[in-house]
C-alpha cells in the first residue's frame, strides 16, 4: 500500500537539489542492495534519483526551467515556491531490490501527479498546467521505494499560483487519487479508510516515527469513557473526569475536550477535529441510546422487542430530532446567507469608497497641476522682467561709467533729505501751484501744502508756520466755503506730494543698491 505526505517548500531549487541528489547516493545503501540481490550494474549511477521523469519540464534541468517560469509570472517573489509530495511504497507492493520496480514506482508517481494536478485518467494526452518533476529514491530509512514529486506552484496558463487554504483537506483528496492509481497498477489497498477518525499529516508522520501523538491519547481516553457509560450507570462527564479529561458542550452543536498530555502540556481539541465519531451529534445520540436501553430495562420490557407504545415513542422522538436537525440546518444556512450578504454589501461599500477616494485624488491632482502651471507662468514673466533689468544694467559700457553713476547716485541720496523742500516747491510749481501767485488764496494753499508735506517728511526746521500779510488778509476775507475748499485742496495735494517724495527717495536707494551690486558682481534682488 502506498502512502503520501505533502508539505510546502519555500525554495523550489533546494527541494529539487535534494530530490535529484547529484552524486549523493551513499555507499552503504549500494552495499545493502547488492547484499540483498540487486544487480551491481544497476547502481553505476551515484545520484540519489535512480529514475526521474517530468511533466512540462526536464527533470535534470527543472531548477532553471521552473525559475524562468516564476520570473516571467511574478518576478519570483512568492513565499512558498513549490509543493513537495513524498509517495512511499511498502516492500510487499514493490521490492526495492528489483530494478524493474524502480521504473514502475516512477510511473505510479507520474500518473498520480498527472491526475492530482489537473489531468484526466481517461485521456492520456491531457496534462496539468504545472511543471512537475518526479524522482525515485532507493535510500532512506526502512529501505522502501519512494518518489519525491516537486510541483512548481505557477500555473502555465494564467501565471497564477496554486493556492489551497487547508493542505490537510487537499491531502485527503490526493490520498483517494493515490489509492485509485495504485489499484490500477495492481497494488493492494487493504481497507477503505474511514472518516470517523481524522488524522492530519503531522500526526501520521509522528506515528510513522513511533512518537507520542496527544490526539491519539485523547481519543483512547474518550473511547474508554464511552465504553464505561454503557456498562455503568454514570454520565459521560464523570467517566471523562476520572480520566482527567474535561468535557465542554458549547451551543447547540459544539463540543470540546481538554486534558493534560504526557508531556505536561494542556491540550484542547474540538470534536470535529478528532473525527465524526467524536462530534456532538454522534456523542449525544450514543448517550440517548444508552438511556433508552436503561429505561426499557427498568420498565421490565424486552431489550430488543419494544411494544407498540415504545415504537411510537421512539418514532416520535426520532421525528422530533430530525425536525430539530433540519431546523438547525436551516438556521445555519440562513446565517451563512446573511453573513455572505453582509460581506458582499461591505465589499461594495469599500469599492464605492475607493472609487470616490480615487476621484478626489484625481481632482486634487488636476487642481495642483493648474496651480503649478499658473506658478510657472508667473515665474516665467518674472524671468522676462529680470532679463530686461539685466539688459538695462548691461548697457553700462565701462567701469568708469559705473563708478560715475554710483557717485552721482550717492550724492543724490545724501542730498535728498536736505533738498526736500526745494523738491516740493518744484513739484508744486510743476502742478501750477506757484509760490508767488497773484491770487493770495492760491498762494496760501501752496504754503499750507508745503508745510504739511515737510512736517510729514520730517524736514520742517522752523518753530512755527506763518502766512504772508497778503495771504492773511485774503484768508480773513474768505468765506467758509472757500476756507473749506482751500483746506481740502491742501490735504489732498500734501498727501499726493508726500507719496511722490517717498517714491523718489526709495527709487534713489534702489538705484544705488543695484549699481553697488553690479559693481561687486552680484545679483540684485527686488
Amino acid at each position: 500500500m502506498a502512502t503520501i505526505k505533502m508539505n510546502r517548500a519555500k525554495s523550489a531549487a533546494a527541494a529539487i537539489s535534494y530530490a535529484l541528489g547529484k552524486n549523493r547516493l551513499k555507499q552503504d545503501t549500494k552495499d545493502w542492495l547488492i547484499e540483498h540481490g540487486c544487480p551491481s550494474e544497476s547502481l553505476k549511477n551515484n545520484d540519489r534519483a535512480v529514475v526521474r521523469s517530468g511533466i512540462n519540464v526536464s527533470p535534470t534541468h527543472a531548477k532553471v526551467q521552473m525559475k524562468v517560469v516564476r520570473n516571467h509570472a511574478n518576478g519570483d517573489t512568492v513565499k512558498n515556491q513549490a509543493i513537495r509530495i513524498i509517495q512511499s511504497f511498502s516492500s510487499d507492493d514493490l521490492d526495492i531490490t528489483k530494478p524493474e520496480n524502480w521504473q514502475k514506482c516512477n510511473d505510479i508517481g507520474y500518473e498520480f501527479a498527472r491526475r492530482a494536478f489537473g489531468g484526466s485518467k481517461f485521456d492520456d494526452t491531457d496534462y496539468p498546467p504545472y511543471q512537475i518533476a518526479i524522482y525515485t529514491h532507493v535510500d532512506g530509512k526502512g529501505h522502501k521505494l519512494h518518489n519525491h514529486i516537486i510541483i512548481n506552484k505557477t500555473n502555465l496558463d494564467d501565471n497564477k499560483q496554486w493556492h489551497v487554504e487547508n493542505l490537510n483537506d487537499e491531502w485527503l483528496s490526493f490520498r483517494d487519487i493515490n489509492d485509485e492509481v495504485c489499484r490500477e497498477f495492481g497494488l493492494k489497498i487493504p481497507q477503505e479508510r474511514s472518516k470517523q477518525v481524522k488524522k492530519t499529516i503531522s500526526e501520521r508522520e509522528l506515528e510513522l516515527k513511533g512518537q507520542y501523538v496527544w490526539k491519539n491519547d485523547l481519543r483512547s481516553r474518550i473511547d474508554e469513557a464511552l465504553d464505561e457509560i454503557q456498562k455503568n450507570d454514570i454520565s459521560l462527564e464523570e467517566a471523562l473526569k476520572s480520566r482527567e479529561v474535561d468535557l465542554r458542550r458549547r451551543g447547540q452543536n459544539g463540543i470540546s475536550f481538554a486534558f493534560i498530555d504526557n508531556e505536561g502540556k494542556k491540550r484542547i481539541s474540538r470534536g470535529q477535529r478528532l473525527g465524526t465519531k467524536y462530534e456532538r451529534k454522534t456523542i449525544d445520540d450514543y448517550e440517548q441510546g444508552i438511556q433508552q436501553q436503561r429505561q426499557q430495562q427498568q420498565a421490565g420490557e424486552p431489550r430488543n422487542e419494544p411494544d407498540s407504545r415504545g415504537i411510537h415513542a421512539i418514532a416520535r422522538r426520532q421525528a422530533i430530532q430530525s425536525v430539530r436537525d433540519h431546523q438547525q440546518h436551516l438556521e445555519r444556512s440562513l446565517g451563512e446567507a446573511r453573513s455572505r450578504a453582509d460581506r458582499i454589501r461591505k465589499r461594495k461599500q469599500a469599492v464605492a469608497k475607493l472609487i470616490k477616494a480615487i476621484q478626489q485624488a484625481i481632482d486634487r491632482s488636476l487642481a495642483l497641476m493648474k496651480r503649478l502651471r499658473a506658478d510657472f507662468e508667473r515665474r516665467k514673466s518674472e524671468m522676462k522682467r529680470f532679463r530686461a533689468k539685466i539688459r538695462e544694467l548691461d548697457s553700462i559700457k565701462s567701469y568708469q561709467d559705473l563708478e560715475r553713476q554710483m557717485r552721482l547716485a550717492t550724492k543724490n541720496a545724501d542730498q535728498s533729505k536736505k533738498t526736500a523742500p526745494e523738491a516740493i516747491v518744484a513739484v508744486t510749481l510743476r502742478d501750477r501751484l506757484s509760490a508767488n501767485s497773484s491770487n493770495p488764496l492760491i498762494a496760501a494753499t501752496a504754503d499750507m501744502t508745503r508745510y504739511m508735506v515737510m512736517v510729514d517728511q520730517g524736514v520742517w526746521l522752523d518753530g512755527q508756520f506763518e502766512f504772508s500779510e497778503r495771504e492773511k488778509r485774503a484768508l480773513v476775507k474768505a468765506t467758509p466755503e472757500q476756507l473749506k475748499k482751500i483746506n481740502g485742496i491742501a490735504k489732498r495735494e500734501a498727501k499726493r506730494l508726500s507719496g511722490i517724495v517717498d517714491d523718489a527717495v526709495e527709487r534713489q536707494k534702489k538705484n544705488t543698491e543695484r549699481l553697488r551690486a553690479k559693481n561687486q558682481g552680484k545679483r540684485f534682488r527686488r
